[in-house]
């Protein structure tokens, strides 16, 4: 008869601790990773790559269903206009630490339809929008704690 040596290098794990740690290695991986939450008052600026204008602008984001934010922007325009508007952003993708948003307004006749594409996180939001007369983009940071 040949001898085998142990393959055992320490105490074996009751099969109660085996399914524990399979329990918390499941529930690890299945847990969903928490959406940014964007809620909240932003500030920062705007500016058009079409025609080179910019202003300050202001953002407050609201919930208004799962993964979308209705979200009112107001600015100057020409340092002296104010403009007011709102648009509904949805989350079209969750990265975890970030999210991207995509949405589209109707302005009215003169302006026409907006497009906007943003990526954000918990202190940053980035969008790119267009317009068939108009391009540019939105820089903010969050305000406030």
């Amino acid at each position: 008869m040949v001898s085998f040596p142990s393959l055992r290098s320490g105490p074996v794990p009751t099969p109660r601790v085996v399914v524990a740690m399979l329990v918390v290695a499941v529930a690890l991986v299945a847990w969903p990773a928490r959406a940014v939450d964007l809620a909240g008052d932003w500030a920062g600026e705007w500016s058009s790559t079409s025609t080179g204008h910019s202003g300050p602008l202001r953002a407050s984001f609201t919930p208004c269903g799962p993964g979308r934010y209705s979200v009112e922007f107001r600015g100057r325009f020409c340092r002296i206009l104010p403009f007011r508007y709102t648009v509904v952003l949805a989350v079209v993708e969750d990265r975890g630490e970030s999210v991207i948003l995509a949405g589209d307004s109707f302005l009215g006749r003169l302006f026409g339809t907006f497009t906007y594409r943003a990526s954000a996180d918990a202190c940053r939001f980035d969008a790119c929008y267009s317009s068939r007369k108009d391009r540019g983009a939105f820089r903010l940071t969050r305000q406030g704690g």
